[in-house]
C-alpha cells in the first residue's frame, strides 16, 4: 500500500472499524513470518501475531498520521510485543521433556511432514537472517517481504538510495554464503 492508501484506509477505519480487514489481510502473513523468524514456533507465532493485530485494532483510533506507513507502525507493535514476550519467557523458563517433543510428531500425515520440511527450510532461512544486524534485518524485510523499492526504503530508514542498494547487494551475497553452508541454497 502506498502512504496515500494507508492514510485513506486509516481515516476509513477511524470512522468505522469494518475496514480493518484490509489491514489484517494485507499484513497478517508478513507479520506472522516476521514473528516466526524470531521464535521458531509456528503455533506461538500465530498466537503472538493475533495479539499484534488485537493491539493494532485497539490502538488504531489513537493513531496519528505522521507520514510513516501502516506497516512500520504494525512492525513497531510486533517488535515491542516480541520484546515483552522474551522478557516474560526469560523469567519463566520451563524445560520441555523429550516425550512432549515426540508427541508433536506422532500420527503425522505425509502432507504434514511436507509442511514440517518446508517449515524447517523457513526456519533455516530465518536463522540465517538473524545473523544480520537489526538494521540489515529491516532492510531485508522491507525489500523482500514488503516489496519496497530502494527509494521507499531510503525514505523510511534515512539512508540514501545508493547506500540502500549497496547494503542490499552485500546482504544478498552474504546470505547466499550462509545458506550454502546450511545446505539450503
Amino acid at each position: 500500500m502506498s502512504k496515500l492508501e494507508d492514510k485513506s484506509i486509516l481515516e476509513e477505519i477511524k470512522k468505522d472499524k469494518k475496514g480493518f480487514d484490509k489491514i489484517y489481510n494485507k499484513y497478517y502473513k508478513v507479520v506472522l513470518n516476521y514473528i516466526k523468524s524470531r521464535i521458531n514456533d509456528k503455533a506461538l507465532g500465530e498466537d503472538l501475531t493475533s495479539e499484534v493485530f488485537i493491539k493494532v485494532y485497539k490502538a488504531i483510533g489513537d493513531f496519528k498520521w505522521q507520514g510513516i506507513s501502516i506497516s512500520s507502525w504494525i512492525f513497531r507493535i510486533a517488535r515491542n510485543l516480541l520484546t515483552d514476550y522474551y522478557r516474560k519467557a526469560s523469567r519463566n523458563q520451563e524445560a520441555i521433556s523429550l516425550s512432549e517433543i515426540e508427541n508433536l510428531f506422532e500420527d503425522q500425515s505425509a502432507s504434514t511432514f511436507t509442511d514440517f520440511l518446508r517449515d524447517e527450510e523457513e526456519k533455516v532461512l530465518y536463522d540465517a537472517i538473524r545473523e544480520f544486524s537489526e538494521q540489515d534485518q529491516f532492510l531485508i524485510y522491507y525489500k523482500f517481504f514488503e516489496g519496497m523499492s530502494n527509494v521507499e526504503i531510503a525514505k523510511l530508514t534515512g539512508l540514501n538510495e545508493s547506500n540502500v542498494g549497496t547494503r542490499l547487494y552485500r546482504i544478498k551475497k552474504r546470505l547466499r554464503v550462509i545458506l550454502k553452508t546450511k545446505n539450503l541454497f
